[in-house]
């Protein structure tokens, strides 16, 4: 019989989209950013599938949050 391997799941945060939807980040093993869309509608209630992983450790962490203040930074110069 094999056994599965338990992560540890944090949730850190919420984003309401719509009034149906939310954005939550959560933090995976200490090392990874999960990103997905909450749900809550009278047919289902939950996260989807679908996520966005960032890896701390992979080099991309540094590149996401570049992405980040680049896209503040035009929207600070065109608001």
């Amino acid at each position: 019989m094999r056994k599965l391997k338990q992560t540890g799941q944090k949730e850190i945060g919420r984003i309401k989209l719509t009034n149906t939807r939310e954005l939550v980040a959560s933090l995976v093993d200490g090392e990874k950013l999960d990103l997905r869309v909450w749900i809550e509608t009278k047919d289902y209630r939950g996260l989807t599938k679908r996520d966005l992983r960032f890896y701390r450790y992979d080099g991309i962490w540094e590149e996401l949050k570049n992405l980040i203040a680049k896209a503040d930074k035009i929207y600070e110069e065109i608001a």
